[in-house]
């Protein structure tokens, strides 16, 4: 039985990362020509090599705000397993088929909300990093996205 209910929980997360790699990857192809704005790399001038050295500074920033949101998000996951872990062996010390019905039928309902949570939350993270990379390119280049 919970086996079932974890195998569930992992093909779901599975989906859902699968998911997000693949529009990442299908917008980085759309949006990967538009970087050929770029001027010529052999021949430098001082203030493309300051512009660039703005946008280094500002996707480094970028990047270590999405790590350690990353890794608040990692912390609250782990949380939420834990507390999953528990509730079924909750499940397992059930005394009737009713009180072991509704405790599944919570275990249940707990592990879908908070797959919700972590998927809507990695959207989100997932737009606001694309959001911060498209600023980021449009200052470099000089292209408007």
């Amino acid at each position: 039985m919970f086996d079932q209910i974890l195998e569930t929980y992992r093909r779901a997360t599975e989906s859902t990362m699968q998911l997000q790699q693949s529009m990442l990857r299908s917008w980085i192809q759309q949006q990967w020509p538009s970087m050929y704005g770029l001027p010529n790399l052999a021949n430098p001038g001082a203030a493309w090599i300051e512009q660039a050295q703005t946008v280094q500074k500002k996707w480094s920033e970028s990047v270590t705000g999405m790590l350690n949101r990353h890794r608040e998000m990692l912390d609250a996951q782990y949380k939420a397993g834990v507390k999953t872990i528990e509730e079924a062996f909750k499940v397992g010390e059930a005394k009737d088929p009713e009180q072991f019905r509704r405790l599944t039928e919570e275990l249940w309902k707990h592990s879908m909300e908070a797959l919700k949570t972590v998927t809507e939350d990695q959207t989100r993270e997932f737009q606001s990093a694309m959001t911060k990379w498209l600023e980021l390119v449009s200052q470099g280049t000089g292209i408007k996205v």
